[in-house]
């Protein structure tokens, strides 16, 4: 038994890469509701590759955070656009 000594363990690893993420924000069209307000939340969350969605009821802009890898803003809006909600 050595004892003391630590064998000494090399570990490779790859490097770590981190998602690109981006935020864009969006117009939203015909908000008039709370309920409205979750429709575009669930629907902007359900685009694979969005990490983050806000909305903001006073203002009508949703703001999204989003690995750009994955999607992108039109992607983002087209699914807001198909649950009724114009998005720009």
């Amino acid at each position: 038994m050595l004892s003391g000594v630590l064998p000494s363990i090399l570990f490779a690893s790859s490097p770590t890469v981190l998602a690109a993420e981006t935020t864009s924000s969006f117009a939203i069209a015909k908000i008039s509701c709370s309920t409205c307000l979750l429709t575009v939340r669930l629907a902007m969350e359900g685009v694979e590759g969005v990490i983050d969605v806000e909305v903001d009821y006073g203002t009508k802009v949703a703001t999204v955070t989003f690995d750009d890898e994955k999607t992108n803003p039109e992607d983002i809006a087209d699914a807001c656009t198909n649950v009724g909600f114009p998005a720009r």
